[in-house]
């Protein structure tokens, strides 16, 4: 009778568990639709350049892009242009800006007609693009949020255990605000954050994998991750081939069958140089980019003066810098418990640290300094232009995601108590955040009251009202935060110390760990 009871609570648990798991994505995916529809069109960094590019994505098409006056000039719905001039770098206007019908198209050379950017992204977006923008930009966000969820969901329940963490909390404590933004958006940088998040979990997993059918899996899972980071953005291929060196320091054995499986990310790191090569962007590359027009001396002063403000670039990520057209700012309230989650985990993760995990951390980080310093220095500028948080936000999702790896426990080895207060802090930022974002394009940041309904000047055509959508994309971030909790704790109990132990020690000598 008691075996009977304790096989009952079992199975009870394992369901209540199961559940929660297959919710987590879904409460995000309602999360990140409600923040698709924070913002108007073109209201994301550069947009009228990449929905130009989004729109002659598929070459020219009748009414969509039509040749334009030159070879790298193109004509498209004037709306794609001029929209997001009427309110960009204007936080006290709203988004009620008169629009062009789809119809008139309007020349311009604002667009990837030259191959500044590899063509990937902009050719699957533009599979999406329409008469009416305002439901094309709409699809577009939500499949860019699915597509997210979908591919890290999948790799999630793919991965042992004990390999779960870093994933799982990696990837949410370095979401608020700019990656709630940049995911369901239109801009490029949205598959360079997925590939950041998915591609060294899945390569890592590809090396340690115990079957072939998990192998050709997180093969098949790392060839995606890599195409849609370097397709997408020049710089997100140099990232890939970042994420695939650190994958190598960790995984590193000296057998054959190491080598053989080396074979798919060597391919795929010459695949990200491909495209990486083949933009505008690799130009910087450029050996003498330093040395023209400057003096050592400025060099240097240049350099050092970058170095004390670079912790201010990366807390941008953070909410510390405005998103959009970087003219949406927040209060303390958003930044402050999203730096302090964010830096508390990547310091929890030290406390673990194998000479591996410590080569990788530090490429990474020497990454994240030298990376921006280099442009910053090249462009003659300080940390506030030339280069945005979202170009180096990809590495901090690396960051944090590696600080943590050798922990093997879901719940990272933190309590109930600390994994609570993890959630209610981000919960807290998103939701601030997220009407912060509402308010200001709904009557502009001249208005302050809660209400975000009561004098609105600007929204979508759509049967669900600006508080609908923050009340809606609060609670579901809240509750995907709680399920979250839930099951990393109750997960977690289910594995013995001592073989989180034994998964180190293996991973410290580059032994592959058994899929659980």
């Amino acid at each position: 009778m008691d075996q009977g009871l304790r096989r009952i609570l079992r199975r009870s648990q394992l369901f209540r568990r199961v559940l929660i798991a297959a919710l987590v994505p879904v409460f995000l995916f309602i999360a990140l639709i409600s923040w698709s529809l924070a913002s108007p069109v073109g209201a994301s960094p550069d947009d009228d350049y990449h929905m130009a590019s989004i729109w002659c994505g598929q070459g020219v098409r009748e009414n969509l892009c039509e040749e334009g006056a030159s070879a790298v000039e193109r004509r498209v719905p004037a709306t794609l242009l001029q929209y997001s001039g009427c309110y960009a770098f204007k936080p006290e206007a709203s988004a009620s800006c008169p629009q062009e019908p789809s119809s008139v198209l309007l020349n311009t050379s604002r667009g990837n007609f030259d191959g500044g950017y590899p063509p990937v992204f902009y050719g699957v977006m533009s599979v999406f693009a329409g008469d009416s923008i305002s439901t094309s930009i709409l699809v577009m966000r939500a499949v860019n949020a699915f597509f997210f969820l979908t591919l890290t969901a999948t790799i999630f329940f793919l991965l042992p255990v004990a390999r779960r963490g870093p994933l799982l909390w990696g990837s949410i404590v370095s979401l608020v605000p700019l990656g709630m933004f940049i995911i369901p958006s239109v801009n490029p940088s949205s598959w360079a954050v997925l590939s950041a998040a998915t591609l060294w979990v899945s390569l890592l997993a590809y090396f340690q994998a115990q079957t072939r059918s998990r192998l050709f899996a997180f093969g098949i899972l790392a060839a995606i991750s890599t195409i849609v980071g370097a397709g997408a953005r020049g710089d997100s291929a140099v990232y890939a081939a970042i994420a695939m060196v650190t994958v190598f320091m960790l995984a590193f054995e000296r057998t054959q069958s190491f080598l053989r499986r080396s074979l798919l990310p060597l391919g795929l790191g010459l695949v990200a140089v491909a495209f990486f090569f083949s933009a505008g962007q690799s130009a910087i590359v450029s050996p003498d980019a330093l040395s023209e027009g400057a003096t050592r001396q400025e060099v240097v002063s240049l350099t050092i003066s970058n170095i004390l403000l670079l912790p201010q670039l990366w807390a941008g990520a953070l909410g510390l810098w405005g998103l959009g057209w970087l003219d949406t700012t927040f209060p303390g309230l958003v930044w402050i418990p999203a730096l302090v989650i964010f830096m508390s985990t990547l310091f929890w993760g030290l406390r673990r640290v194998s000479l591996r995990k410590g080569l990788a951390l530090g490429l990474v980080f020497g990454c994240l300094v030298l990376i921006p310093l280099y442009i910053l220095v090249n462009d003659r500028v300080l940390v506030g232009s030339g280069v945005q948080p979202r170009y180096i936000y990809p590495l901090m999702i690396m960051l944090v995601g590696l600080a943590v790896l050798d922990l093997d426990r879901v719940d990272l080895g933190l309590s109930r108590v600390q994994l609570t207060v993890v959630a209610v802090c981000l919960s807290i930022a998103n939701t601030v955040a997220l009407h912060v974002n509402i308010r200001r394009y709904v009557t502009g940041t001249d208005v302050g009251v809660l209400d975000l309904n009561k004098n609105a000047e600007w929204w979508w055509l759509l049967p669900i009202s600006p508080m609908q959508v923050w009340a809606i994309g609060s609670l579901s971030f809240t509750l995907a935060l709680i399920g979250a909790v839930f099951f990393s704790v109750t997960r977690s109990e289910g594995i013995f110390p001592t073989s989180n132990v034994a998964a180190s020690k293996h991973l410290d000598h580059g032994t592959r760990i058994s899929a659980a």
